[in-house]
């Protein structure tokens, strides 16, 4: 039961907050409105209309005592002025109209009407007048009639509707109230939350200041404090593998250099050169992924344009890489050059193991996807999720030139990760199971913190 009910309550802070106070406020208003009219209303509408139809049994009863000793004419006067005393009007309708009018009006006022049948035994109608201030009741008498005509405040008290209009008046007044003083203390929170998505999504924060309650406050100055360290670690480290790239590379220059000078048979020459250019291969794929994308401003990209920078080179080089027209053109904030990265990755794992790929966008209302096919082995389902660990390959053989140095799939995943994206994998199965390729998606999200 709370499952079903919990769908239909608000997501966001504003709205749990505002469901809190206006809950309690509409139980209390019609907990106080049905016992007021259960309690005060109904009794003054009894004690209305048993007075009001104690007065017409009054002047019904003195007109026919007055008809039989004085006569009907000196009833009807006498009958007119004591009506008078009480506010009310009498006329004398036409026995023929009372007849028509008699048995009407029941559902007017259906208190008043049942004391009028059980005080007064004659045929009896009830109706308001055309402006609705006033109400009729004609009594068929016989052979004559009375009308009486007296006012509807008579019957029903206005002052219950003027207490149900201040009452639901002044809470729709403190609801407004409310309304403004939760959004401007929700804002702050918002803001706050906004500030640490586009922190975690390598976006700049230098807009956002602690605002707020205190407590909200406190928590900006320490996002803010959390993210200058996490800026100062970043480069820290980026200026440290600056300088160890350099120092490593000076050896790989003076081994190159050196190798040149010597004088090497060309089967010796080639084999050195081999090993230098793998080790300088395997000590860019380590600093590329302990770099991440460090430093690297992020901006607002065309998927299209960047996906058809990254496969043209491939097809230049005669690679079996196609690239299918994207459904409509979609620009996302990202780091162009880690996302590059990430997606060359993925696609060399798709042309080192599957000889081709086939590249393809599917585009949401809140993610964009993008899909690299491959034709090859495919992925056990079981070792998916090994595969992004760092260093393990699924090659049994430590040679760089068939697998790789087994960080193409961990760097792919941690720069989909710093973009609030996700890289997954799925094996492209035939009917009858076999294998036929591996999936790969990079998904990213659409809605983006600008």
């Amino acid at each position: 039961m709370w499952r079903r009910l919990k769908r239909f309550l608000p997501k966001s802070l504003y709205g749990r907050a505002l469901l809190i106070l206006i809950l309690p406020v509409v139980i209390l208003q019609i907990t106080t409105a049905y016992i007021f009219y259960e309690r005060h209303w109904s009794a003054v509408e009894r004690t209305l209309s048993s007075t009001a139809a104690a007065n017409l049994t009054l002047l019904v009863n003195e007109y026919e005592r007055l008809r039989i000793s004085e006569g009907r004419e000196r009833a009807l006067d006498q009958t007119r002025y004591l009506a008078a005393a009480m506010g009310v009007r009498v006329t004398s309708p036409s026995a023929t109209e009372a007849k028509r009018a008699s048995g009407r009006g029941r559902e007017l006022f259906p208190i008043f009407y049942q004391h009028l049948e059980h005080e007064i035994d004659a045929p009896i109608g009830l109706y308001r007048t055309a402006d609705n201030d006033r109400v009729e009741v004609t009594v068929a008498l016989a052979p004559e009639a009375l009308r009486f005509t007296f006012d509807r405040k008579r019957l029903a008290s206005s002052t219950t509707y003027i207490f149900i209009l201040w009452m639901v008046g002044t809470a729709l007044i403190l609801v407004a109230i409310a309304v403004l003083f939760l959004r401007n203390q929700i804002r702050p929170i918002v803001q706050l939350a906004r500030a640490a998505e586009q922190f975690g999504l390598g976006q700049d924060v230098e807009e956002f200041r602690p605002r707020g309650a205190s407590e909200v406050r406190r928590a900006g100055r320490a996002f803010l404090i959390m993210a200058d360290r996490v800026r100062r670690a970043v480069a820290s480290r980026t200026e440290m593998l600056a300088g160890i790239s350099h120092d490593l590379r000076t050896p790989l220059t003076r081994m190159t250099l050196e190798m040149e000078m010597a004088k090497l048979d060309a089967k010796t020459r080639a084999s050195l050169a081999a090993d230098i250019e793998e080790m300088r291969h395997m000590i860019d794929e380590y600093l590329d992924f302990a770099r991440g994308d460090a430093g690297e401003a992020a901006l607002m990209v065309d998927i299209g344009t960047l996906l058809n920078e990254l496969v043209e080179p491939y097809q230049r080089q005669g690679k079996m890489v196609t690239l299918l027209a994207p459904l409509e053109p979609v620009s996302l904030m990202l780091r162009p050059k880690a996302m590059r990265r990430c997606l060359q990755n993925i696609l060399e794992n798709a042309l080192r193991y599957g000889k081709n790929a086939t590249i393809s966008t599917e585009i949401s209302a809140a993610f964009l996807r993008i899909k690299i096919r491959d034709t090859g082995p495919g992925i056990p389902e079981e070792k998916q999720q090994d595969v992004f660990r760092p260093f393990l390959r699924l090659e049994s053989s430590r040679n760089t030139r068939t697998g790789g140095v087994g960080l193409g799939l961990s760097i792919a995943r941690d720069i989909a990760k710093s973009h609030g994206g996700e890289v997954t994998l799925e094996n492209i199965r035939a009917e009858h199971g076999h294998i036929l390729g591996l999936e790969v998606t990079l998904r990213l999200p659409r809605a983006l913190v600008r």
